[in-house]
């Protein structure tokens, strides 16, 4: 296991749910927010502005320069959609959330022929290129990156319920769609970052306090089998994974990641780790020793909480990840009317614990 600390101690990110822009201040989803070059400009800018006006006194993540710039991704939402959308899934899109997989329950027949993704000749992939060239032809270069989902993620997404049948029954088969998808993220996560520098802003913003160039895999949809299974059949995927994109994170938002824990023990060069809400944090810093270990708050509770009890809550937080240096705080997708006054609980009891460890 690689060792990390961030470059900034205890680094703090949130990320709204599309329907807190939508609501508050009147952005919109649809499909040009996400492949229309000058709508991702405009959108870009505006978000930016936003958080700088909203949220900038508490120096969360100042922006230094509030001006137009060539943003690939929506790296201010969680929205994982493209890989699944290169393999055919239908992508519904709508003004106040995003962008919404719909399962493509592909046949016993179609799993047994998947293949990797052929970039160069998919629609979806050329569609995504052209945009940006085209911003690449205004500036000059690109920055930002899109969220490229994980490999069980988006086995459900084209299998549906019937992947977890064939890793019992066929597991021949279930591995011939992880290897396809596997692949494919690789090409994927490849050209992105040959283009930007960074492939996972837009998975969790905490590496941009940590370590920008982090490929971070999502496996959230891990939480849904026994430790046993992913050790047997996910694992090696993972592995695949590290071994291609270094430097190497996993981002398990499920409330279950300490049973998960030795078997991501095993997948090396593996220096960062989301820990969903819930989880033990004792028991995966014991674990993990080592690791950068970025701990994520309930959306829920933080909009129904008061500030008082979220304060408690990260202190316990940080203390049981032991090591502050190689630990971070996020909340993810707070919905529409979460109340300022608990971001500000979390960024204020933060701030308390860095000048308390800066006179040791």
């Amino acid at each position: 296991m690689e060792s990390l600390k961030s470059n900034t101690f205890l680094p703090v990110t949130f990320v709204f749910h599309p329907e807190w822009w939508y609501k508050n201040y009147g952005l919109c989803f649809a499909r040009d927010f996400f492949y229309n070059p000058e709508t991702r400009i405009e959108a870009d800018l505006e978000m930016r502005k936003i958080l700088q006006e909203r949220f900038g006194k508490y120096n969360i993540e100042p922006d230094h320069k509030l001006e137009p710039r060539p943003c690939i991704g929506a790296v201010h939402l969680a929205a994982g959609y493209i890989i699944s959308e290169m393999f055919g899934c239908e992508i519904k899109f709508s003004k106040d959330s995003s962008p919404q997989v719909i399962t493509r329950n592909i046949t016993d027949e179609e799993a047994d022929k998947i293949e990797p993704i052929n970039l160069l000749e998919n629609e979806t992939f050329r569609e995504l290129k052209q945009l940006v060239e085209q911003l690449k032809e205004r500036f000059g270069y690109v920055v930002g990156d899109i969220n490229w989902q994980g490999v069980l993620n988006v086995a459900l997404d084209l299998r549906g319920e019937n992947i977890f049948i064939d890793m019992i029954q066929n597991q021949t088969r279930a591995r011939r769609i992880f290897g396809a998808i596997t692949q494919t993220i690789k090409e994927f996560v490849t050209y992105i970052k040959s283009e930007t520098g960074t492939s996972s802003i837009s998975v969790n913003r905490t590496i941009m306090f940590v370590n920008p160039g982090l490929n971070l895999h999502s496996n959230c949809s891990v939480m849904m089998v026994s430790p046993e299974m992913y050790q047997d059949l996910l694992l090696e995927y993972d592995l695949e994974l590290a071994r291609t994109c270094q430097p190497y994170g996993i981002h398990h938002c499920g409330g279950n990641m300490h049973i998960f824990a030795e078997g991501y023990a095993r997948v090396r060069g593996t220096s960062f780790f989301d820990v969903g809400w819930g989880s033990d944090i004792s028991l995966c810093r014991k674990i993990l020793p080592t690791a950068f270990l970025n701990l994520r708050y309930d959306p829920v509770k933080m909009r129904l909480a008061q500030p008082e009890e979220i304060s408690n809550d990260i202190k316990r937080m940080i203390q049981q990840s032991i090591y502050p240096e190689k630990t971070g705080i996020c909340c993810i997708n707070m919905g529409w009317d979460v109340p300022d006054n608990n971001i500000r609980a979390i960024v204020h009891t933060v701030e308390e614990y860095r000048k308390q460890l800066s006179k040791y």
